[in-house]
């Protein structure tokens, strides 16, 4: 199959995520897209992570997209929303040449039925559907991985160094592990020890120095994020672990629900090429090479050291999506030769109707249970989009608060200019974003509300009193005055409900079909609230 129409499938798949892609982490929303709200605009919330007493994210990487959106906004003089979804489509096109160039790797290496099984996981991959156009530098890191495995198995050693620089210093400093075997490469199979060590130190000082001469310029100190976050999430007493810790088997349902019978396939992948050789020993053939697992060594690297963190979330596993597609695709043609060898042995030969049976039933199961989980994702979870952007412009400042919904809100992006986000009280006992201080400085200054144990500062609580509206979640539940998380929809004396769209409750819904769209039988076992934005009454 020629590029083009590989970049045309693929484009298409990604502009679908730039158009219908809920932000599914509060993470991509508060600390990058509100940074670059304010660097764009002056105006933004700020996380801890981004006071120079810590400094644990890089400018840089926001400066890599608030460029091209700023060049963007001055010529075409678009809104704020138009500016969001231009930023995902540039994304999407991005990686779709990425994935361009891995497909064309992949036929080089492994041929073209693996190259074709590849394409058609990656196209209907949730995973790739979540993690291709979010703003986050895990998803950064997956574009630079793309690049690294496609330029290190092409042979070009210069270029996956840089690669993997980049997507190191500039994007997510554990993206390193994923060259460990290309390291193995060339220093002891190749033993290209001065190419390596000379061209990895010119590109090191090439993006580290820029990198920490722009973070020491604008937290107004001496910053090396990439170290800071290191230090934070390794050599703490605590690391990361006060947020997000998980059970052991988070990643294998997220996986699956992100790649369904595929994750399967990779899991024992190693398996069927380790089943594979043994049979070509036995009957006596031609033994094909183990080359391939090194290949596909950096997945599975990757899952050993995050499955064993307590800290697990979904956007860590973000840079090994593409490899995920991959070692399906090699298991499923792994499985595929198995089989003539297996009936070859036994006299048989091989059927190509079993063959097409098993293909064809994967892909296509695949292809359902993807389409299933995409659709559901849309129809239950796409609510806050749809109301964020809907708030009018109004001649004066207006204050929107989000109390328990806080964490769904896609940010300052969808509100009008003048319009400002606020927070009630809530059950969330973390510590809340606050706004950059808008004095000139304001990335500069230290402020005492912020720390580094997720503990809670009132500064950040606003009073309802003086919320004008208020974006609310309505289960069904009584409006009960006191409460710290009342249904606001049912307190009809204080709020008009402007707008509502269906949402999904999940604490009332079955697992399986909240998961993945059944029609005619999920809907009686998924059960939807309404997503409000309210208005104060006059």
């Amino acid at each position: 199959m020629k590029s083009i129409p590989v970049f045309s499938v693929i484009l298409v798949a990604r502009l679908l995520s730039a158009k219908f892609l809920h932000i599914t982490d509060c993470d991509e929303t508060y600390n990058y897209w509100e940074p670059l709200h304010y660097l764009l605009f002056g105006k933004g919330m700020q996380t801890w992570e981004y006071s120079p007493e810590y400094g644990l994210r890089s400018y840089l990487y926001l400066i890599l997209h608030a460029v091209p959106a700023w060049i963007m906004q001055k010529v075409a003089n678009w809104d704020a929303v138009t500016l969001f979804y231009c930023i995902r489509c540039v994304l999407a096109v991005v990686c779709a040449m990425l994935e361009t160039i891995m497909y064309r790797s992949i036929h080089q290496q492994f041929g073209s039925l693996i190259s074709k099984l590849w394409l058609i996981f990656q196209v209907f991959s949730p995973g790739m559907y979540i993690s291709s156009t979010a703003f986050l530098p895990s998803s950064f890191s997956m574009l630079l991985t793309i690049a690294f495995i496609s330029t290190w198995w092409q042979k070009q050693y210069k270029l996956a160094i840089l690669s993997i620089v980049v997507s190191t210093f500039i994007g997510w400093p554990f993206a390193a592990l994923v060259s460990l075997p290309f390291v193995y490469t060339v220093l002891v199979q190749k033993r290209l020890f001065k190419m390596f060590f000379c061209w990895s130190f010119l590109f090191a000082a090439s993006v580290a120095v820029p990198l920490a001469l722009v973070d020491s310029y604008i937290y107004g100190k001496l910053t090396f994020a990439p170290l800071n976050i290191v230090l934070y999430n390794i050599f703490s007493k605590h690391g990361p672990n006060l947020f997000g810790v998980e059970s052991k088997y988070f990643y294998f349902i997220n996986l699956f629900l992100n790649f369904n019978v595929v994750w399967c396939l990779a899991l024992i992948c190693p398996v069927f090429i380790f089943m594979k050789y043994v049979l070509q020993k036995l009957n006596k053939s031609k033994v094909s090479s183990t080359d391939a697992l090194r290949k596909l060594l950096p997945l599975y690297i990757w899952l050993l050291v995050f499955f064993m963190q307590p800290h697990k979330e979904e956007r860590f596993i973000f840079p090994v999506y593409p490899l995920v597609s991959l070692c399906g695709a090699v298991a499923l043609s792994t499985f595929l030769q198995i089989n003539d060898l297996v009936l070859q042995r036994c006299g048989k030969p091989a059927l190509r109707i079993a063959r097409r049976l098993i293909m064809y039933g994967v892909t296509t199961g695949f292809i359902l249970l993807s389409l299933s989980r995409l659709y559901a994702l849309y129809a239950n979870y796409h609510a806050p989009m749809e109301i964020s952007s809907s708030l009018d412009v109004a001649p004066v400042a207006r204050n929107v608060c989000l109390g328990k919904e806080w964490h769904r809100f896609p940010g300052s992006f969808f509100i009008p200019s003048n319009y400002r986000l606020r927070f009630v009280p809530s059950h969330f006992g973390g510590l809340l974003p606050a706004y950059f201080d808008e004095s000139g400085f304001g990335t500069t200054i230290v402020h005492n509300y912020f720390n580094n144990m997720n503990q809670p500062n009132r500064h950040m609580l606003f009073e309802l009193s003086r919320c004008d509206y208020l974006i609310d979640f309505d289960n069904g539940g009584k409006y009960v005055e006191g409460d710290s998380e009342p249904n606001y929809s049912k307190d009809s004396g204080t709020w008009t409900i402007v707008k509502s769209v269906p949402f999904l409750d999940a604490s009332a819904s079955h697992s399986l079909y909240r998961a993945f769209y059944v029609p005619y039988v999920g809907e009686r076992y998924v059960k939807f609230g309404s997503y409000n934005l309210l208005e104060r009454k006059k």
